[in-house]
């Protein structure tokens, strides 16, 4: 149950943000340093194009089974997940859960 709360928790953080600052997602990475640390991997991006936020949101938004992206802006990957465990601070991180952006 602590999982979920903490899920709760850290998702109204960055909906509050996101509302807040409209350019977020692309330009201010840095400020939602979390990562999926425990989950179930739908698949991994690693061409240029998806180390922009929007590109790698709109992947998961495409697949129907896609319910949270990560981005690492240090190494440049995008890792779509079907089903997410846990979620831990990452500095140079980005994650985002499908109710947040859709």
């Amino acid at each position: 149950m602590s999982l979920l709360k903490n899920l709760v928790i850290i998702g109204l953080f960055v909906s509050v943000y996101v509302a807040v600052s409209p350019a977020f997602a692309s330009s201010e990475l840095s400020k939602n340093e979390y990562e999926v640390t425990g989950g179930k991997i739908l698949s991994y991006k690693t061409t240029s194009k998806y180390r922009v936020a929007e590109n790698c949101q709109k992947e998961c938004s495409r697949k129907s089974k896609c319910e949270a992206f990560s981005i690492n802006t240090k190494g440049s990957y995008c890792v779509l997940y079907t089903s997410i465990r846990s979620i831990q601070p990452k500095k140079g991180a980005f994650t985002s859960i499908r109710s947040e952006f859709n």
